[in-house]
């Protein structure tokens, strides 16, 4: 199998796979997020960007269902076994996804892993999930498809490999038994080889779709419950560090940015801000030359704490915030809307806000195009981060 596998014309491994940001995002507000870690489809082999892969495809479908925006994070490669996902995502932040879909097997099936290894190894993955992950996170594992008809790999090796694949999808559902709070989707196939194409991932999405926008929340309170998560200060400041000197020298693409913002919403202030161990200070503003001031008494330190858009339609009638000395005194903010602005590890460094010296309205299409800048702003930010430590 690794024989052909390495040196066959027809094998997978020659097709290209996506290499570009491991995040997808659908146009909207009121995100719901999704982690999506594994092999197999999930990896997007057959096309260059995930946009056109599995992720890319199952965000605009769950999307489509929910009317919400949906953000998908990727931890794929093309080797990862259930052993190798499991140290992947060692270091992510659970909680703060609505849905984890799993994509592994497919590689312990090739290499005719044995079925106690699977189980062990798959029972561990799962753990690691229920005992970090948020109480109402949903969490499901794709079965392996079969390998013939839709593979080219010779007679002899597919009847091999499915008889793999068919014992390691029964070991599966015996590891689910006693975990109601998993659950197994069988894919959708098609009769084209897998990985030929963005029309197979199509397919896959619409297949997996309803079962992710099934276990979404529906109702405001039952998302803004789901959307309370605990912060590690330490993991956040530390990619607030890997900002280096942003904040101090600036960035002309952010600039272009923050003044868009500021025209598109009409505002007195826009800024893209970083929250620092007990300072906000600016990376980038429009209508003002500095917007640092103390984290106690900063909005964008609220943004932080959500998942989503936080706002501030009149201040002056806030208790929370009236005593603000930027409320109180010059410049006499009113109205502050804000989106967070995320890490490539996930981690709130800060945020896109816009900033008005009167009160008004903020609402689900203010939502909708503040997200969209403030995740063009995060592009850019994490451009200009140093890499995460390997």
């Amino acid at each position: 199998m690794r024989l052909w596998l390495r040196h066959s014309s027809d094998s997978w491994q020659r097709l290209p796979v996506p290499h570009d940001s491991p995040h997808v995002h659908t146009v909207g507000s009121d995100a719901d997020r999704v982690l999506i870690a594994g092999d197999g489809a999930a990896t997007g082999r057959g096309v260059v960007t995930h946009d056109l892969g599995l992720p890319g495809y199952l965000a605009r479908a769950v999307s489509e269902r929910t009317r919400r925006a949906t953000d998908v994070d990727i931890v794929v490669a093309g080797d990862m076994t259930a052993a190798a996902c499991l140290e992947s995502i060692a270091n992510l932040e659970l909680s703060r996804f609505d849905c984890v879909l799993l994509a592994v097997g497919g590689v312990e099936a090739l290499a005719f892993t044995p079925i106690e290894a699977w189980e062990r190894d798959l029972g561990a993955l799962l753990d690691r999930i229920d005992a970090d992950a948020a109480p109402s996170t949903g969490t499901s594992l794709l079965s392996i498809p079969l390998f013939e008809p839709r593979h080219l790999l010779p007679r002899f090796l597919a009847r091999a490999v499915n008889r793999r694949v068919r014992l390691i999808n029964d070991a599966t559902r015996r590891v689910l038994a006693d975990r109601r709070d998993v659950h197994l989707i069988t894919v959708g196939h098609t009769e084209v080889l897998e990985s030929s194409g963005a029309h197979t991932y199509a397919v896959w999405a619409a297949s997996v779709a309803p079962h992710l926008a099934a276990q979404l929340p529906l109702g405001d309170e039952e998302r803004r419950s789901r959307r309370e998560e605990t912060t590690n200060e330490a993991a956040r400041q530390a990619a607030v560090d890997r900002l280096g000197a942003l904040a101090s020298r600036g960035d002309p693409v952010l600039d272009v940015l923050t003044a868009r913002a500021r025209g598109l919403f009409g505002t007195a202030y826009a800024a893209v801000t970083i929250i620092d161990v007990d300072t906000q200070k600016s990376a980038s503003t429009a209508g003002a030359t500095d917007l640092a001031m103390p984290r106690s008494e900063s909005f964008c330190e609220m943004t932080i704490r959500r998942a989503e858009h936080f706002a501030v339609e009149d201040a002056t009638l806030d208790p929370r915030y009236r005593d603000f000395r930027s409320v109180t005194g010059d410049p006499h903010f009113r109205f502050y809307a804000g989106y967070p602005i995320e890490s490539m590890d996930g981690e709130r460094v800060g945020a896109l806000c816009v900033i008005d010296t009167a009160a008004r309205e903020f609402t689900r299409d203010d939502s909708a195009l503040l997200r969209s800048l403030a995740l063009q702003a995060q592009e850019r930010v994490q451009e200009l981060s140093e890499p995460l430590d390997p």
